[in-house]
């Protein structure tokens, strides 16, 4: 199970998540996809007016849900892809979870029977290291931070690291970095490729050697709510997802 973290909005996790399902349900792979932002923006790709869900991802961070994953699983049109999905409702969870000490692990428990049916599981997280995103953070494998070549992306990311190591210590001793991943990256401006090797150099193995480029067949993908191997399965773009979960995986 693989927590998209990054606190910045903007960095691309969502595109990430929803590129790399893509590429995994074309080769048979089963994936679960869990929107933990309440903006829901993975979750109006699959679906077509989230907030008009009976259920959400909210409905099943509770200590005793009252539905069932399954109520709230959503089949997409795509196969081998079911989401989790998330809305408006979410934006509530930290005001409603406060002061419940065992709340963090609310995800891990609804999701830890379910996720038996898929072979990867991929959790889309807000973009701020709050409630939501320590929960998932609990709840899964391994954490991968998307991040452009800008000046923020180092004090961001150490940022994400510490929680990690702060989750790691206190309650998920498994959790792993599995890396950062560039995205975004227009290699034409001079200042973006001093800060890819900058990036480099500070983190060496722990980037992908794949990188996502600043490419308007992504941007147009998502707004016909389609992974890039969907919609231009021979494209280039595509294929630089392919490359990253032979990476990832």
């Amino acid at each position: 199970m693989i927590a998209v973290v990054n606190q910045k909005g903007g960095v691309g996790k969502t595109s990430v998540c929803l590129h790399t399902a893509g590429v995994l349900a074309e080769t048979g792979l089963r994936v679960l996809l869990i929107d933990m932002d309440e903006q829901g923006n993975l979750s109006s790709v699959f679906v077509d007016d989230p907030n008009s869900l009976e259920y959400s991802i909210n409905d099943l961070l509770d200590d005793e849900p009252e539905v069932d994953p399954d109520e709230v699983i959503q089949q997409t049109r795509f196969e081998n892809i079911d989401i989790l999905p998330a809305n408006i409702t979410l934006s509530n969870v930290a005001e409603r979870l406060a002061g419940i000490d065992d709340a963090q692990f609310f995800l891990l428990e609804a999701i830890q029977d379910v996720q038996k049916s898929y072979d990867t599981v991929l959790i889309d997280c807000p973009p701020s290291l709050s409630r939501a995103t320590r929960m998932a953070m609990v709840a899964a494998d391994g954490v991968l931070i998307p991040i452009e070549c800008q000046e923020w992306a180092f004090s961001g990311s150490n940022k994400v690291l510490r929680l990690v190591n702060q989750v790691r210590k206190r309650v998920n001793q498994d959790l792993e970095v599995i890396g950062f991943v560039i995205n975004k990256y227009n290699p034409r401006r001079a200042l973006e490729q001093d800060y890819n090797k900058a990036l480099r150099q500070q983190y060496g193995d722990q980037i992908f050697r794949t990188e996502f480029r600043n490419n308007v067949e992504y941007t147009e993908a998502a707004t016909l709510r389609m992974p890039i191997s969907f919609y231009k399965p021979a494209s280039e773009q595509a294929d630089a997802f392919r490359m990253f979960v032979k990476e990832l995986f």
